[in-house]
């Protein structure tokens, strides 16, 4: 099939003003929290290793903005590191049921089956997304061109391994695939939802530039960073349902699709 732009967007807002979107809403404000938390933690925890590495009197590292989160706990690198990689299964699990649920009609109720084979699909999610992300960074080297034609052709990778529960190999061919006649139509979307991430970005810089607390203007870049994430997801999913095959729909299923 093709993509309609204009009725991805239409139908990934419509998703917004339902239940499970406040739900989900609150779930990504979680982990929003939880991730600048830990990659600020594991920021201090790196900078503090370096430094009790180095020789006395030898002058520490001078990364602008490294180690001064104001949001970072004061624990070990070990420690860091394990609260780091926890968030990141934690936000794929938050994605996944974000995905299912966008794809599916459920609007009051999370559907069913939102959790099935959760943990396969969440270490097939992070494997798919781990190697799409190489390759678009080996792409981005080769003159940036190429890393974003891979950025389009294997955007909807991880739709793959969380709808139709394909291992991160099979989700790549699968993937590839169902963009290979819409990339053009792919890009744009991304250009839009790009710009939204872009948009959210603005009331926490203007915050920073006022002197506003460095722990106002964080909790404000979660809090709009949420909302983005979440219409970002709902828009993803709603392309991705128009791009499979004629008469496809979810077996996510839910009692009461069409109720707020």
């Amino acid at each position: 099939m093709s993509l309609d732009i204009p009725a991805a967007l239409e139908n990934g807002f419509m998703r917004i003003p339902t239940r499970v979107a406040g739900l989900l809403f609150v779930a990504f404000l979680v982990v929003g929290i939880a991730s600048t938390v830990t990659a600020q933690t594991l920021s201090l925890a790196v900078m503090d290793a370096i430094q009790q590495s180095m020789e006395p009197g030898a002058a520490p590292p001078t990364t602008p903005g490294a180690g001064t989160g104001a949001l970072a706990l004061d624990v070990g690198l070990a420690v860091a590191v394990v609260l780091f990689l926890t968030q990141l299964v934690v936000s794929q699990i938050v994605g996944v049921v974000a995905i299912r649920t966008f794809v599916s009609d459920a609007r009051r109720t999370f559907p069913s089956g939102v959790t099935r084979r959760l943990p396969w699909v969440v270490v097939n999610a992070l494997v798919a997304g781990f190697i799409v992300n190489v390759l678009i960074g080996i792409g981005t080297i080769l003159l940036i061109i190429p890393g974003i034609y891979l950025a389009v052709a294997l955007y909807f990778v991880q739709f793959e391994v969380v709808v139709e529960e394909r291992n991160a190999i099979d989700a790549l061919r699968s993937g590839w695939d169902l963009t290979k006649d819409n990339r053009l139509a792919v890009f744009l979307l991304l250009i839009i939802i790009f710009a939204i991430g872009l948009v959210s970005a603005i009331p926490s810089l203007v915050l920073g530039f006022a002197g506003v607390s460095p722990l106002v203007t964080a909790l404000v870049s979660v809090l709009v960073g949420a909302v983005a994430s979440i219409v970002s997801v709902a828009i993803g999913a709603r392309a991705y349902v128009q791009l499979k095959p004629d008469g496809w729909s979810s077996d996510f299923g839910t009692a009461d699709p069409f109720s707020y």
